[in-house]
């Protein structure tokens, strides 16, 4: 049995120096009134102690101080000195892993690795648990896709072994996006989430059989899909169509919204319809985190007084996308839509109508100009496509 580990937490490539770091499981005086005490995990290191409560109790007329095992045969005993067996072997992989990684083990890191367990074998349990961990700084939509991404991976295969991380099973999760059916853009925004995530395993000490240099991303910003003026007309029509189902409306409104005033989804499930009584609102962007403020026009307004669950009732992300199908259909649009077509429809058509690329920079809040200028090209190569009408010349 292990109950007094040492372990060494320094190494240089020159030569080791040994830093003692003691642990061992120890009963609490205090026993409860059904006879038992709770065990902590007493760590000691440079004249520095901790104790950590293993939220497990024992009977304490049966512990062995010096084993830290329960003197009993029972079914319960054994239970419970196998988990003490395991909270060893977490303490050893700890151990190992820093050794391996070459890296200092303080008393800091050592709590914080026994305390949050943080995978170190299988890679998608890693992924959930950094998901976990970043869910209070990243979007809600991130989060999703994230999510969705392991997902898909789970579905391929039940466990990724950081051992066997290399380029050849990158080429077949590669294959695997590709067989759902996802995009050329899809199958590399999810390698850029992959590749995140090994990153962040890296720089908590795992190691694996491939460099972060090792993994080349691809372009991910794909085609923007955007609607004409005329499509956008028909969607607008159906909405105030009194034969309009409930449901397919509340999203076509979402939908409309998003086309005259170019705003992410993430930035329309924050607003609530009392921010939207004056003849201005004003919101922060959850993506840019930048102050923004967008005029109500007349045809936004009667969006809004058309159906008063706008911005009180606002569906799932998925459940609009979903809808938005259905509506294109019912319109006779031939275009994979999503609500993100709505701000692409929004910038394209503003610089069709005569827009400034300088105001759709800061209506849409970019950063750089060169973001906002993807726009204008589509336009220009619109243009562009215009000398074909001198085939009609004769």
């Amino acid at each position: 049995m292990l109950q007094d580990q040492v372990f060494d937490t320094l190494v240089d490539t020159k030569k080791m120096f040994v830093s003692k770091m003691k642990t061992k499981i120890v009963k609490r005086n205090y026993v409860n009134a059904e006879g038992e005490s709770l065990l902590y995990l007493h760590v000691t290191k440079n004249y520095q102690r901790e104790r950590i409560p293993l939220d497990i109790y024992v009977p304490a007329d049966l512990w062995d101080p010096k084993t830290a095992r329960l003197k009993s045969d029972s079914l319960k005993a054994r239970d419970i000195n196998l988990i003490l067996d395991n909270v060893d072997s977490k303490i050893t992989g700890i151990r190992t892993m820093f050794r391996l990684a070459e890296k200092q083990l303080t008393m800091e890191k050592f709590i914080q690795e026994f305390q949050n367990s943080i995978p170190r074998i299988d890679f998608l349990a890693f992924m959930e648990y950094q998901i976990k961990q970043e869910k209070q700084i990243l979007a809600k939509g991130t989060v999703r896709r994230h999510k969705s991404i392991v997902t898909k991976l789970r579905n391929w295969r039940e466990r990724i072994f950081f051992t066997e991380i290399d380029e050849s099973l990158l080429l077949k999760m590669r294959s695997h996006f590709k067989s759902l059916g996802n995009e050329p853009t899809t199958i590399e925004s999810n390698m850029a989430v992959v590749k995140k995530y090994i990153n962040a395993a890296k720089k908590t000490g795992i190691r694996m059989p491939i460099t972060s240099d090792d993994i080349k991303i691809g372009s991910t910003s794909g085609h923007r899909t955007d609607l004409r003026p005329e499509e956008i007309k028909k969607i607008h029509q159906l909405f105030f169509s009194p034969f309009m189902n409930e449901r397919y409306r509340l999203t076509a409104g979402y939908f409309l919204f998003a086309c005259f005033t170019g705003l992410r989804i993430s930035d329309v499930q924050q607003l609530k319809r009392k921010q939207l009584e004056e003849d201005m609102f004003q919101f922060i962007s959850v993506k840019s985190k930048k102050r923004q403020w967008i005029s109500i026009s007349k045809k936004l307004r009667e969006i809004l007084d058309h159906d008063d669950r706008l911005f009180v009732q606002v569906p799932t992300p998925e459940e609009i996308n979903r809808v938005l199908k259905t509506v294109a259909t019912l319109c006779g649009i031939q275009k994979n839509i999503s609500f993100h077509v709505a701000r692409h429809s929004f910038a394209t058509n503003f610089l069709r109508m005569g827009g400034k690329v300088q105001d759709l920079q800061k209506i849409l809040g970019h950063s750089k100009i060169s973001e906002t200028m993807i726009y204008v090209h589509i336009v220009e190569s619109e243009a562009c496509e215009k000398i074909k009408i001198m085939d009609n010349l004769w």
